[in-house]
This record gives C-alpha cells, sequence and structure tokens, in this order.
C-alpha cells in the first residue's frame, strides 16, 4: 500500500490554532537526537507556503490599510484564479516529487532511515527557534503586518520536513515492513502538528496583545483584557511543554530502536 506525501496539511492550520484558543476561552525544549543524518537532496525544494493574512484581522485596520485594498472585483477575481491555478501546480509538483523520493529512499537501511528522522527533528527545533525569534524581533518593532510573511517562510521549511517523515515512514512500511517503526512516527508527527498549531496560537495571543498597547484592538483592550491575554499565553505554553515532552519520548523510543538495530548489524 503506498502513502502519499500529501495526505494532511504540513503547515500552520490556522484555524486549529484559533479552535485552540476558542475552546481555551470557553473552558475559562525539546532533545536533539545524536544520530545526524542529511536529509536527501530531493527533500530540499518540496515546501508550500499558505497565505494567513485573511485569518489576522487585526492586519486589516485603517492603520495598516495599503494600495492592494483599492483594487476592482475583475482584478482580484483574477488573482483568486491565479492562485488556485498556482496551487494546483504545487500540489502536482509535490506528488511528483514525493515519487521520486521513494526511489531515493528505498535504498536506505532501516538505521538510515531513523538517522533521517532525527535529522529533520533537529531542523524543527532550528525552525522553531527562527519563528519564535521573528515574532520577538515583530513584537518589539511594533509591525505587525511582517508576521504573515514569516509565517510563510517557516511553514514552507515544515511542509517539506513533514514530507521527508512521512516519507520516511512509507518506506519503513513499504520496504522493511516495521509497523512497529511507522506506528511510532504516526505519533510522532500527530504531536508535531499539535505543537505547530499551539504555538501558532500563542503567537496570535501575543500578537493581540501587542494590539492592546498599541490600541488598535477591535474590542477596545483595557488592563483587564491584557491579564487575560497574559494568563491565556501561560496557559498555553504549559500545554506546549507537555505536548514536548510526548514528542520527546517518541524519539527516544526511535532512538532505542536506532541503537538495536546498529548492534544486530
Amino acid at each position: 500500500m503506498t502513502t502519499t506525501l500529501v495526505e494532511q496539511n504540513k503547515g500552520i492550520n490556522i484555524k486549529d490554532a484559533l479552535s485552540i484558543l476558542s475552546a481555551r476561552s470557553k473552558a475559562g525544549g525539546e532533545n536533539l537526537s545524536s544520530h545526524r543524518n542529511v536529509i536527501p537532496r530531493e527533500l530540499t525544494d518540496m515546501g508550500q507556503k499558505i497565505d494567513i493574512m485573511d485569518q489576522l484581522e487585526f492586519t486589516k485596520t485603517d492603520s495598516f490599510k495599503c494600495e492592494c485594498a483599492n483594487e476592482n472585483s475583475a482584478q482580484v477575481d483574477e488573482n483568486i484564479v491565479k492562485d488556485d491555478q498556482q496551487h494546483e501546480a504545487i500540489k502536482q509538483e509535490r506528488l511528483k516529487r514525493g515519487k521520486e523520493i521513494q526511489s531515493t529512499l528505498q535504498s536506505l537501511s532501516v538505521t538510515e532511515l531513523l538517522g533521517t528522522i532525527f535529522a529533520a527533528q533537529e531542523e524543527r527545533v532550528a525552525t522553531y527557534k527562527i519563528f519564535d525569534q521573528g515574532l520577538s524581533s515583530i513584537l518589539l518593532s511594533g509591525n505587525i503586518t511582517t508576521y504573515p510573511a514569516l509565517c510563510a517562510k517557516v511553514t514552507a521549511t515544515f511542509s517539506v520536513l513533514s514530507d521527508t517523515v512521512n516519507a520516511v515512514k512509507s518506506s519503513l512500511i513499504e520496504q522493511h515492513k516495521r509497523h512497529d517503526i511507522a506506528r511510532i512516527v504516526t505519533q510522532l508527527q500527530k504531536y508535531e502538528g499539535e505543537k505547530l498549531n499551539l504555538t501558532a496560537a500563542i503567537h496570535l495571543e501575543k500578537l493581540r496583545l501587542k494590539n492592546s498597547d498599541l490600541g488598535l484592538s477591535f474590542n477596545g483592550s483595557d488592563e483587564r483584557s491584557a491579564r487575560l491575554l497574559e494568563k491565556g499565553i501561560q496557559n498555553l505554553e504549559k500545554n506546549i511543554s507537555t505536548n514536548i515532552e510526548a514528542i520527546n519520548e517518541m524519539i527516544e523510543e526511535l532512538r532505542c530502536i536506532a541503537v538495536d538495530e546498529t548492534q544486530e548489524a
């Protein structure tokens, strides 16, 4: 059974992030593996960007209007068609390259495949640092309209890394019949998806808090709402700490398997 590399969205799901915030309001550092490996070259161009500008309402205030807001409807419709065509082209390209990557991974041993996962995890950690540092710079500058560009940049990298891990999982199943390892990888991917959405939710709350400081909130934020935002951020950070612990457990299980595979070789 062949597993495709586009089974699910690998980028930041802003709807899920907003759902996390909604659920929270209604209810009132990762370890790096010692195994280093080089991610196959074919994997480095598979990123897919997403545009979250429409989800960030505070970037659409009068203070941040741009000339593009004056485009007529015909131009907007034309842009929508172009975007749809571009997304379809990206989808087809990823399907094509996914098959090529699967062919490349067929020659790798279980130990080498696990090494590729460890390398991808290290890249994920590095990308989260870039993501958080970028947010910090935005909050310091107060230029929150640059956040969607930052989000698009990092989600492209996360997309590549998730595609890499899914490709490895497929190879573990199809070439080595290692369904035991594949189950762990599936859980790892699940936790990583949750971590990304939690991170996006935290970022959105911090941006809203910054809006409060700048006096740009639609709801006329006051001291009380600012305190609620700060408390919400703290709760989300606790959730993400629990999530990271789960990720580390999955990595540790894979590390133990890698040691066993090396000893048996």
